[in-house]
């Protein structure tokens, strides 16, 4: 579907460029090879619009896998070391605009706060069979 607008929105945008700008660019029409630039331009400003959309949709399932791992081993403690292995590459704790835009997974410091935020859900888990 998203293709679908992106070629929507580019040929939308070609036109009105064509229309304003054609004449001067000396860019005979849609068909002429001299729009190429112009695609590539409309196609990066439409990428970098939608970038920061692409990545919240990237990390709401990155968090979800994550919580599944979480539910499948059990190992909240050896998660939250993994995360803060990851963030000797990356930044453990970006402001919140900086997340949206630029990071496709969740920055380290949300992942450890969410394996001990499971960690403190599932306290049952860790207690001895005796002692309960």
């Amino acid at each position: 579907m998203l293709i679908v607008i992106f070629f929507v929105f580019l040929r939308w945008s070609l036109d009105w460029a064509l229309t304003r700008w054609g004449a001067k660019w000396q860019v005979r029409g849609i068909e002429d090879t001299a729009v190429i630039p112009l695609v590539f331009l409309v196609g990066s400003l439409f990428g970098f619009v939608t970038t920061p959309f692409f990545n919240t949709h990237i990390r709401t399932n990155e968090f979800e896998a994550d919580m599944y791992g979480l539910n499948a081993s059990r190992q909240p403690d050896g998660f939250a070391q993994a995360a803060i292995h990851l963030g000797e590459y990356r930044k453990m704790s970006p402001g919140p605009v900086e997340e949206w835009i630029f990071f496709d997974h969740p920055s380290g410091r949300n992942r450890i706060r969410a394996a001990m935020r499971w960690k403190a859900e599932n306290l049952q888990l860790f207690i001895p069979k005796a002692e309960q």
